[in-house]
């Protein structure tokens, strides 16, 4: 549906500026995210860029992390730090990231301990949210089976799909100079504002009432985002949302 929205901003080549959107005042109760990640999800502060996209678009996010450098969630659950966040309840969502799980070992690990998660995670009366990376810079080949690994294990437990990963897949198989990277894993400031617009857009939906061209100016403002690659980035987060790829 965001995919069919943004389609029709722009093939118009204006909309009213009066159309309906979210005040930038957020009102009501914040929504609250943990993050549970390594170092793909504390780079570039990942969450507060999310955290700023919400207030730029009217809604009130707070976010926490529990990221350690090189940490899956095998580790997170042995370490016990994460658990101990999840169990001080107050969450609509807990968003659980490992690493490119792109061959059979990584996403087992991946899916088993995305099950083991999710029900402290619900116990807690939260949703559970699975962050999909993408791989290594010189591993372009491993997109199709990193998309795939975060795919099972959202499916696994039921748990909302943040599609970073796909969104950038169909970023640098457009535009491949696009400097996603910072170095061979992770993300620029480009890459973590692609990665920040899938995941708002994946855990906000906007309806075809509020998602219009001032909305999408609200997000591009909050990331200082170039234009040249604002309608990029909303196309490629939408269409990975609403139009997954065929993995075979």
């Amino acid at each position: 549906m965001l995919a069919a929205c943004l389609r029709t901003i722009l093939l118009a080549l204006a909309l009213a500026a009066g159309g309906a959107f979210a005040q930038e005042n957020p009102a009501g109760p914040p929504v609250r995210v943990l993050f549970i990640g390594n170092s793909l999800t504390y780079t570039t502060d990942l969450p507060q860029r999310i955290a700023g996209v919400a207030k730029a678009t009217g809604r009130a996010v707070q976010v926490e992390s529990v990221a350690y450098p090189s940490f899956s969630l095998e580790d997170h659950w042995q370490d016990g730090r994460a658990l101990e966040a999840i169990r001080k309840g107050g969450w609509d969502y807990v968003v659980l990231q490992q690493g490119t799980s792109a061959h059979e070992e990584g996403r087992a690990q991946l899916v088993e301990f995305a099950k083991r998660f999710a029900q402290p995670i619900r116990t807690a009366g939260a949703k559970p949210a699975l962050y999909m990376v993408w791989p290594l810079a010189d591993r372009p080949k491993d997109f199709p089976a990193t998309i795939q690994s975060y795919r099972l294990a959202a499916k696994a437990i039921d748990a909302v799909l943040l599609p970073a990963g796909e969104a950038w897949f169909r970023v640098l198989s457009q535009a491949p100079r696009t400097r996603l990277y910072a170095d061979g894993i992770h993300p620029s400031s480009l890459g973590s504002d692609l990665a920040a617009v899938t995941i708002y857009l994946s855990l906000f939906p906007a309806g075809p009432q509020e998602f219009d061209d001032a909305f999408i100016g609200k997000i591009a403002r909050a990331l200082e985002m170039d234009e040249r690659l604002r309608d990029r980035f909303i196309d490629a987060a939408t269409r990975a949302i609403d139009e997954p790829i065929a993995i075979r």
